[in-house]
């Protein structure tokens, strides 16, 4: 009973605070368009984009780009393992990733809003000693990055607005 009444205490003022599961979609999280083609040939995220865009009810996804009211071609993905620090005895101790990609919009081929940029990194703290676990840790740390990077993109689109034109 008491257990019962501590658990019923805390979801009621986590509740109270705004929080929401994950994947619970918000009210007001829409794309300003109905359907989309997703291209994007070479990059490591369009699985996460595809899955998030289905998952979340943003927006239809066609297969065909003439059946669709705007195209989001998702180009320039970059990423980097650079050395950010090393140990007392000279060996690397951490690696700073950085995962970036571009997305552009287009709409009757016109370039609707403008181009994003996504870059996100992380630190990777590093052993030598143990290898094995170093390669699990970056994998999962890539995957995170490429979540996150989906993420931003997504939020960055539901809140695309069309270029300003200079000649207005």
């Amino acid at each position: 009973m008491k257990r019962t009444l501590i658990i019923a205490s805390i979801a009621t003022i986590i509740s109270a605070c705004g929080f929401h599961l994950r994947g619970l979609q918000q009210s007001g999280y829409k794309f300003p368009f109905k359907t989309i083609y997703l291209q994007c040939d070479t990059t490591t995220i369009c699985y996460d984009l595809n899955n998030a865009i289905h998952n979340q009810n943003l927006v239809s996804v066609v297969s065909n780009p003439k059946d669709s009211e705007v195209t989001i071609n998702v180009f320039n993905e970059r990423t980097s393992k650079n050395v950010q620090g090393y140990n007392a005895a000279g060996r690397i101790a951490s690696y700073k990733l950085t995962y970036q990609i571009d997305a552009k919009v287009t709409k009757n081929k016109e370039q609707f809003g403008d181009t994003i940029h996504v870059s996100v990194n992380s630190t990777l703290n590093y052993n030598d000693s143990q290898v094995l676990s170093a390669n699990q840790d970056e994998a999962s740390q890539w995957a995170f990055l490429h979540k996150n990077a989906t993420n931003q993109l997504l939020k960055q689109l539901v809140y695309l607005k069309p270029s300003k034109n200079p000649e207005d």
